[in-house]
């Protein structure tokens, strides 16, 4: 079937417009492409390899055959080169083809072939161009708008704030509501590191050309990308604008980064065609400088979350029983002692033994009041011992302590730890009695971990109001060889 080119456009221009893009950006950047003529647009390389009469290798042809089915494309213009149209862009083909590392996702976009990447640099009519001079304070003169580069050339000489982004319909949407917008192709796209010729990295990372150029002494450049929920992409994505953000901070720049909320929308195109222009405003002006959002990651908790409440208290929150680390995190004054106490009530009713492990003797006694376990300084002298387990600070999990302590006497038990943030930094950092012990509370503490974890029945609470992902990593750490998920019931107000 012969797709015919108005129909694909009109396709092209509803997806644009659904993400927020003013049509009149769409008609000056995006073409429909089919048949042959793709190729153009990404196989124009002279590092891509040809048969001596010039024509593209056979498996290259097979490799790209989707594309002649039709597709967008969009490219800018050159900052590098005149402000002439950038050869460089994206293609989105209407029919992807699959991810060869990945046999279970599709390629979304095409870049061309064996040509390095740049960045996206979108042309914009008159009026968005008075958008964004109007929100950034920023007047257009007489000479900015005889010039021939025109709204770049403008951003670039009177260092307006520019919004790095990853995807060019995000740019699109951003250019709509007034910011200026640079889009890159996905969020290590915006420095490269030198290798040789086997790939071995010979340098250190460095802005691409095309960011550099914006990188001028005293400019405010934002990084605003994707918000996701799968860890390993939580952290790829964070190393990205660490990474990004000290080159451009190196430059000169002042460097903010704009946090999406967790939530149905992924990108900043969506979040703003779901909440509104107001809402990513409200983003734009409370973002935070890197390293004021570096020291903030310490205490994120990124993990998806098993169950998240909206509610002043925790109530009845049932557990699965076959989970084996459950994190709890919710503020003071939301019920999470008293929900402990019917975990620990559970454990007694199975004939299991509990062991809290605190940071402060103080706090590990009033836990243990609450919870009808002795403290470690009573078990010689009430009754009930050890029988239902005991609670210790963590400065005590060594066998010459009071408790004389011993890991492999706990496995199929209960382990609450409790302010396991404070707890874990006091161990690791604290100057007091833990420091003369640290090496042997240490070792006890990561076999305990594996007893109880690697058992059939045992289970580890952590619970804090600031329990982050560093916290939850420490603890998969000490693991080892025991895979264990790590099932999250955090306050839905409290992710973050």
């Amino acid at each position: 079937m012969r797709i015919i080119e108005s129909d694909s456009q009109a396709k092209h221009l509803q997806e644009w417009l659904g993400s927020g893009v003013d049509e009149e950006i769409f008609h000056l950047n995006v073409r429909s492409l089919s048949g042959t003529t793709p190729y153009e647009y990404l196989l124009y390389s002279p590092k891509i390899s040809r048969r001596n009469d010039g024509r593209l290798r056979d498996r290259d042809l097979k490799k790209y055959q989707h594309i002649e089915l039709g597709g967008w494309w969009c490219s800018g213009i050159d900052p590098l080169n005149n402000y002439v149209s950038m050869m460089w862009g994206c293609f989105k083909p209407d029919h992807p083809r699959r991810d060869r590392q990945k046999i279970h996702k599709f390629i979304k976009y095409e870049h061309p072939f064996r040509d390095e990447t740049r960045a996206f640099f979108l042309l914009v009519p008159n009026r968005i161009w008075v958008k964004v001079s109007n929100r950034s304070g920023i007047p257009i003169t007489e000479e900015d708008l005889q010039h021939p580069g025109g709204f770049w050339h403008w951003v670039w000489r009177h260092n307006v704030p520019v919004t790095i982004v990853e995807g060019v319909k995000k740019a699109g949407a951003l250019l709509t509501a007034g910011y200026a917008a640079i889009a890159i192709p996905g969020v290590n796209a915006g420095y490269r590191t030198s290798t040789d010729e086997y790939g071995t990295a010979i340098g250190k990372p460095s802005l691409i050309p095309d960011l550099k150029h914006f990188a001028t002494q005293g400019r405010q450049v934002n990084i605003c990308f994707d918000q996701d929920n799968k860890p390993e992409t939580v952290q790829r994505v964070r190393t990205a604008i660490s990474r990004m953000g000290r080159l451009l901070v190196n430059e000169g720049c002042s460097l903010r980064v704009i946090d999406l909320p967790l939530g149905a929308e992924k990108g900043v195109d969506d979040f703003i065609v779901a909440k509104g222009q107001p809402a990513f405003d409200a983003l734009y002006n409370t973002a935070v400088a890197l390293e004021l959002w570096e020291i903030k990651l310490f205490t994120l908790l990124t993990y998806p979350p098993a169950i998240a409440l909206n509610q002043r208290f925790l109530g009845q929150l049932l557990v699965p029983e076959g989970e084996k680390l459950i994190i709890l995190k919710a503020p003071k004054g939301t019920g999470k002692t008293q929900w402990l106490s019917t975990e620990v009530a559970k454990a007694y009713d199975l004939g299991r033994r509990v062991l809290i492990i605190t940071h402060r003797i103080q706090l590990g006694e009033a836990l243990c009041d609450r919870f009808g376990v002795n403290y470690v300084t009573e078990v010689r002298t009430n009754e009930t011992g050890t029988l239902l387990g005991y609670g210790v600070c963590v400065d005590s999990l060594h066998h010459e302590s009071q408790a004389r302590f011993n890991p492999n006497d706990w496995s199929n038990d209960v382990i609450i730890i409790d302010e396991c943030d404070q707890v874990f930094w006091h161990l690791l950092n604290s100057a007091t009695e833990v420091q003369k012990r640290r090496v042997s509370v240490l070792k006890n503490l990561k076999q305990l971990v594996q007893n109880v974890l690697g058992s059939e029945h045992g289970k580890i609470y952590l619970s804090s109001a600031d329990v982050s992902d560093t916290d939850v990593k420490y603890i998969l750490s000490l693991a080892g060889e025991y895979r264990v998920n790590s099932y999250l019931a955090p306050d839905k107000n409290n992710q973050y």
